[in-house]
């Protein structure tokens, strides 16, 4: 009633209810708004406070919206990294990857058989040069490997040389072989370019009969009292005794130095087949028919380096040399067929 006694004029009191009543309204409509939406029409209204408002709304405003992206982000990496401790997905994308760049190596280690052939050209007492050859069979010991790099001993077994001709023939005796002993060698694994595993030896120089400083740069001693020059096979006379047969018949008694680069691949059987680059030098140091006092030595010149290969297979482990020598044939049919005087 007091309101009505305040407002004498009926007009007047009904246009202050009704100015009530649209406040009214306007704010239960705010206080029924989405969260956001209201703090939309708050920012509004601060933008308009003054000028330092503007900048300190604007900037919790950027500040908030940086913090939900945030929180949505960090949320989002959850959600796709939440393994709850199984990391099966990840270690398999890890797998893949580093199977395109993994350098393990099969083991190696054990008792292989190695046939090496030298084919080249030789200059034969009497007759014009002509294709020649050397087939030499080697038990071979890996007896330790790190990582890519193998170590082993070999020991020759067999050793024969041929030449493309029936008139004459150069015969090696066992004693040749047999007095060559083991030697250190050192092979090297490598991955290609299209996952093959690699085989490569190093040029290896080894030195028959004699000892030589720089097999690389030095001569073989000329005369049989050198003092580097020793009786290796036990014949009496200082060199390595080699005979022919045919147009010419006699002895020799001869030096070497012979090296040897290797280079192949492990195929799909566990066998390492490849190409041998070699080279091999002679000097006589006596002879029983003069046609033999400039030996025969052999030079891969002029010949497909192709042909010159080598294999190594796995054998069993009780196997000596001896045992390698009777079953070379059995063991490289292939080989022995193109040279079966040599594997006899």
């Amino acid at each position: 009633m007091e309101v009505v006694r305040r407002f004498k004029n009926h007009y007047f009191l009904y246009c202050y209810l009704l100015f009530l009543c649209i406040i009214g309204s306007c704010n239960l409509k705010n206080s029924h708004q989405d969260p956001e939406e209201r703090e939309g029409v708050e920012d509004i209204d601060e933008d308009f406070d003054d000028n330092a408002g503007e900048i300190s709304a604007d900037s919790d405003d950027s500040e908030a919206e940086q913090a939900e992206n945030d929180a949505a982000a960090d949320t989002g990496f959850e959600e796709k990294n939440d393994t709850n401790g199984d990391f099966s997905d990840f270690d398999t994308e890890i797998s893949d990857d580093d199977a395109m760049i993994d350098e393990s190596y099969p083991d190696m280690t054990g008792t292989w058989a190695n046939l090496t052939i030298f084919k080249g050209k030789a200059k034969v007492p009497i007759l014009n040069t002509l294709p020649a050859w050397a087939i030499m069979v080697s038990k071979v010991d890996i007896y330790s490997q790190d990582e890519s790099v193998l170590n082993a001993h070999t020991e020759m077994c067999r050793l024969k040389t041929g030449v493309g001709t029936q008139a004459i023939s150069a015969v090696v005796p066992d004693s040749f072989a047999e007095s060559l002993g083991n030697v250190d060698k050192t092979f090297y694994l490598s991955y290609g370019e299209n996952g093959e595993i690699k085989f490569h030896q190093d040029k290896l120089w080894e030195v028959r009969s004699c000892t030589l400083d720089d097999p690389e740069n030095e001569d073989l001693p000329a005369e049989i009292d050198d003092p580097r020059v020793f009786d290796a096979d036990g014949t009496g006379i200082n060199g390595l005794k080699i005979m022919t047969k045919g147009i010419v018949e006699g002895e020799a008694e001869i030096l070497q130095k012979v090296s040897t680069i290797l280079n192949g691949e492990l195929d799909e059987n566990g066998e390492v087949h490849g190409i041998v680059t070699w080279f091999e030098a002679q000097s006589v140091m006596w002879y029983s028919n003069v046609a033999l006092q400039n030996g025969a030595p052999t030079s891969p010149a002029g010949v497909d380096p192709n042909e010159s290969v080598f294999i190594f297979k796995r054998i069993d482990p009780s196997w000596d040399c001896t045992a390698v020598k009777e079953n070379s044939a059995a063991l490289f049919p292939e080989q022995a067929a193109i040279y079966p005087n040599e594997f006899k």
